[in-house]
This record gives structure tokens, sequence and C-alpha cells, in this order.
């Protein structure tokens, strides 16, 4: 169930000059990993709120972080708020993870870019489960302090995987075809920009692996009230807000 409050912010912590965390006390229902808020300054200039993936959540002390790339006049303006400040928080919205996840079974999750942080907190939310992961990025991180606060949680899975395009500090290449065996998996969950997830796709359909990946789509309401983050499915336009924005790779129309 979702709820929208007023929250003041803990923290926003930069790691890197365009990568940083918001840290909040959430009293609300607790979100599930692959769940998202809509996310808004209550000072905003920008009228409708930012979806945001959840990064960590804690029930033991409530604490809420999320891990945002600044790339748009929404996100620039959540890098620029300050400890105190209050904020509008509406969710947890959407489906999770645990949703697809068979019970002591095996999974690779991938993450390219900002796509790590839902993942990442798939991994601190079933701490037992066998997980590898696999991490992609554009650019290499120079120090290895800033990696490992961009991957949070994710250091706790059984193996990880690290790849950068420009391959510094990294494996060099995309982080698609780090993953030589997915039948060794029950199940794929990805979340990252759209080439990956498509490679993906067209992987694990050769390979015959169940896939399911969380879908990133500019919205407006966050709760299936308007047409702004409808996609193309094997099922017809669907709402990546209500009905995701987890859904099986195979069903998914990505050149459209």
């Amino acid at each position: 169930m979702k709820k929208n409050i007023i929250c003041g912010l803990s923290a926003n912590i930069p790691i890197t000059s365009d990568i940083f965390t918001l840290h909040f006390n959430w009293e609300g229902p607790s979100p599930k990993a692959g769940q998202f808020f809509m996310i808004r300054p209550a000072r905003s200039s920008v009228f409708l709120g930012r979806p945001i993936s959840i990064f960590e959540f804690n029930p033991a002390t409530n604490t809420l972080k999320f891990l945002i790339i600044r790339h748009g006049k929404g996100t620039d303006e959540l890098s620029k708020i300050r400890a105190g400040e209050e904020v509008e928080l509406t969710g947890p919205l959407g489906n999770s993870w645990a949703e697809f996840l068979p019970e002591n079974g095996k999974a690779a999750l991938i993450g390219g870019g900002a796509g790590v942080a839902p993942l990442c907190a798939l991994v601190a939310e079933k701490e037992n489960y066998f997980f590898h992961f696999f991490a992609g990025f554009k650019t290499g991180f120079r120090e290895k302090e800033k990696e490992d606060a961009i991957l949070g949680a994710a250091l706790k899975a059984r193996k990880v995987i690290v790849a950068a395009e420009d391959g510094r500090n990294a494996h060099s290449g995309r982080i698609v075809d780090f993953l030589f065996e997915p039948e060794n998996y029950n199940v794929i969950l990805a979340c990252g920009p759209v080439p990956m997830l498509k490679a993906l796709k067209e992987k694990c359909k050769l390979r015959g692996v169940e896939c399911y990946v969380s879908m990133e789509q500019r919205m407006a309401c966050g709760a299936g009230a308007c047409l702004g983050c409808t996609i193309n499915t094997v099922k017809g336009y669907r709402h990546c807000c209500s009905d995701g924005p987890i859904f099986n790779a195979q069903e998914l129309y990505f050149d459209d």
C-alpha cells in the first residue's frame, strides 16, 4: 500500500560529481527490493516527482536510501537538497524482485549504471540467497571506495564482477558479455539501459533461461492513472508503474 509522506532529508552524500545517495527515516509501509518511490522536494520547481528505485531499506532502523545519477532537471534538483529539507515521498510503488525469485535457487543479477541500485536492495533483503552480481559501467572508478559505495550491499553476493567499457580499474567490456553461462542460474534479474536489457533478453532466450527486467521509464503519476509510462508488450500496452516496473524480458518489445 503506497503512502504520500513529507519526510525530512537525513543526508545527501556525494559519491562522485554526478552520483549521490539520499537518506531518509521512513515511517510508512516497508518497501521491497525492486519497488520505487516518486520523489519531489517540497520546494521543487518541478511539478512532477522523479521515480527512483530503493537502494537500501533497513527495517530495524527505518532507514531508506536512494542511489541517484544526475542526468536532468529533476535529478539535478535532488542533488542540491540538504539535510533537514522537506521531501515528498510517494510509495512504495510497483512490484518486487522477490515475486520472481525461485525458492532455494541461484540467481544472476545484472545491473548497468544506476540500474545496480534495485539489485543491491535485493541482495540486502535476501542476504542468504545464492546471488552472483554483475555490475557494468561506461567508465570505471579511480577510487575503489567510490565503487564500493555505489555497489553497497551487492558486495555481499557470492561473486561480484565489475566491468567498464573503458576498462578503468575493472574488466573491460560490456557486462552482459561476462555472463558466460546463464543456464547455470534458475533466473536472471536485470536493470539498466535498454541496449543492455535487449542483449540480455536474446542471450537468455537462446539458453532457455528465465529473465526478468526492471524498466526505467519517465513517469507522471506513478500509479497507472496516466499514460506517461506505457510500454509495448506481447500482452498489449502496459503501465510501467502499476504493472511493473519488473517484467518478463521475453514479453517486451524493445524496438518499439
